[in-house]
């Protein structure tokens, strides 16, 4: 399992290697940089001005220059500045991810809740209403996209009279109106989740409770909850797992629209205005923040096969 885990750990570093890498090259082909941004809206600029700021930048030297200058700081611990606030990135990133790992974690935690009861459910209702309803509600949300099932949730609330407070409050300062203002954008986030848990798990417990080892168990007198519970439900959860690791990539990505719809400082939030301001050093701590959590995510999934399912723990000792 430790080689497993290893062999997977070195597999992540060059796939945030090729993030960095991809991510760098491509932000520096979108037309403008931090230079224009800064000097847009001031008059007579000059050509020479210009140059200065991208000199003090760092932004006249060759790419190679940059990337390498760059990648030795992260190997050190060092993320650079800020072009935009001049603040390091380090902290910047620090400060942003809390909020987002909390509302990332909230929504797959709803959303596994309501995926795969919803699709255990809709297993053992099968060709009733119920199962019908489940099954349309579960197509319904996995159609509608975050920007859309975000703004609805905002306007829903606004309807009704209920409006979040503001401004953002920490965790640890004030747990009540943290938790008022993060359940909404972490029900926003989940619905889609749920939606694809729900008919992975429904498409599982009906294949699981089909084998003989299923019929086996009835067969011997255990009762239905447990047949389904017992022995369907953790036959089923490989794939389950599998999606959840995808899923929760997807959310990851989500907070970038849902933290800017609910004014959560994240670390969507932070790189949403590093796009704009073309900051680079903080759009590459970013992406490559996402990369590593995403990473850890599915390596802990990975892991997580081997304690769901006992050949494949066997397999890799």
């Amino acid at each position: 399992m430790l080689t497993f885990a290893l062999r997977r750990a070195v597999l992540g570093i060059f796939v945030l290697f090729a993030v960095s890498v991809l991510v760098f090259v491509a932000f520096r082909f979108i037309p403008g940089d931090i230079v224009d941004q800064q000097l847009s809206e001031a008059g007579a600029v000059t050509p020479e001005l210009v140059a200065q700021k991208r000199a003090e930048m760092g932004l006249d030297k060759p790419l190679l220059v940059q990337f390498t200058e760059w990648g030795r700081g992260v190997i050190q611990g060092d993320l650079g500045n800020s072009l935009w606030t001049g603040r390091p990135v380090l902290d910047q990133i620090r400060s942003a991810l809390v909020p987002t790992l909390q509302l990332s974690m909230l929504g797959i935690i709803i959303g596994a809740v309501l995926g795969i009861g919803s699709g255990v459910a809709s297993a053992l209702w099968t060709g009733t209403p119920a199962d019908v309803a489940l099954r349309m509600a579960s197509t319904v949300f996995l159609a509608i996209p975050q920007l859309w099932m975000g703004l609805m949730t905002l306007t829903g609330l606004a309807a009704i009279g209920y409006y979040i407070p503001i401004p953002y409050r920490p965790l640890m300062s004030d747990p009540l109106t943290n938790l008022q203002q993060i359940i909404f954008p972490a029900l926003a986030l989940s619905l889609g989740v749920a939606a694809a848990l729900s008919r992975m798990t429904r498409s599982a417990m009906l294949e699981v409770t089909g084998a003989d080892f299923i019929r086996a168990a009835r067969a011997r007198g255990v009762s239905p909850g447990d047949v389904y519970m017992r022995h369907g439900l953790k036959n089923a959860m490989i794939p389950v797992l599998t999606l959840l690791g995808t899923q929760f990539s997807n959310l990851l990505s989500g907070t970038v629209i849902i933290e800017q719809i609910f004014n959560i400082p994240g670390l969507g939030n932070l790189l949403f205005e590093a796009v704009a301001n073309r900051d680079y050093p903080t759009v590459q701590a970013a992406v490559l923040t996402y990369g590593l959590l995403t990473i850890v995510v599915n390596l802990l999934v990975d892991l997580s096969y081997g304690l769901v399912d006992p050949r494949i723990r066997e397999a890799r000792s």
